[in-house]
């Protein structure tokens, strides 16, 4: 975690300061342009993936072009995940597939069915920590189903989330840190662990979208950044470098914001 993360939330912690009192300062590092349709992704290398009529585009951390590969023949892109240093997986919602490529971009193995799989209405797909596995959303039956992409022997399920949960809508599934987070705007986020139980619930209305590590949690909301502390529950915003940002990640110490015709890499930091 970044220096001036720690710092901002241990005095949270300690002496309970309120967000007005830190000064923090954007760093711009890069800014890439992207299509108002068009999907993207960033991996943990800090390399950036986007879309761009009908093919995907691979930028290594310094903004170079490193790859290129057409998708057409895929259907339409989704999602683009990064499931570790070697491999993203292709999840189109109109095909209900999944396929995969390696980190040159090239296809490898043959792609999924989801109705093979007895999944009926895929809507979300997410990597999984544990190998040569993703969460995947069934909106359908409001089921959430990791699945083993090599056997495909063994399948954990979260049942009937908007039953038990009193869920209204999942727009985000996100594993990180082995805790698995899903994002439902109109209430806040849900927090279990590796195996499936409720750790946690953050009420939090209006929240566009989430990323995590290991021991923070930030969410995007009206221009805002909200810094949440998992193990205190202490939080901050910090309002963004640019405006009109629609998504996010968070990668190393680096922040990535989408708009509707760029992606901007930046740092935030703590000032002296």
């Amino acid at each position: 975690m970044n220096n001036w993360i720690v710092i901002a939330l241990i005095l949270l912690t300690k002496i309970g300061f309120s967000q007005d009192e830190f000064d923090v300062t954007w760093q711009k590092k890069m800014i890439y342009s992207i299509g108002e349709d068009e999907v993207w992704s960033v991996d943990g290398l800090e390399n950036i993936y986007l879309s761009n009529n009908g093919q995907i585009n691979k930028y290594d951390s310094t903004g170079a072009l490193m790859f290129t590969q057409s998708i057409k023949s895929f259907g339409r892109m989704t999602q683009l995940i990064p499931v570790n240093r070697m491999n993203l997986i292709h999840f189109s919602e109109e095909q209900q597939t999944l396929c995969f490529f390696e980190t040159t971009l090239t296809n490898v193995d043959d792609c999924i069915d989801l109705s093979d799989e007895n999944i009926e209405n895929a809507t979300l797909v997410c990597g999984s920590s544990q190998p040569d596995k993703v969460w995947v959303l069934d909106n359908l039956d409001s089921r959430l189903i990791l699945l083993s992409i090599k056997s495909r022997a063994q399948q954990q399920e979260l049942k009937n989330l908007r039953g038990v949960l009193d869920i209204e809508e999942i727009t985000q599934i996100l594993e990180r840190g082995n805790r698995l987070f899903l994002l439902d705007p109109a209430k806040g986020v849900y927090m279990f662990d590796m195996y499936g139980t409720l750790l946690e619930f953050i009420p939090q209305e209006s929240i566009q979208q989430l990323d995590a590590n290991e021991q923070t949690l930030f969410t995007l909301s009206e221009n805002k950044l909200q810094i949440y502390s998992i193990k205190t529950g202490e939080s901050f915003y910090v309002k963004l470098p640019v405006d009109g940002v629609l998504e996010f990640s968070f990668r190393n110490r680096y922040f990535f914001f989408r708009s509707a015709t760029d992606v901007h890499k930046y740092e935030l930091q703590l000032s002296e």
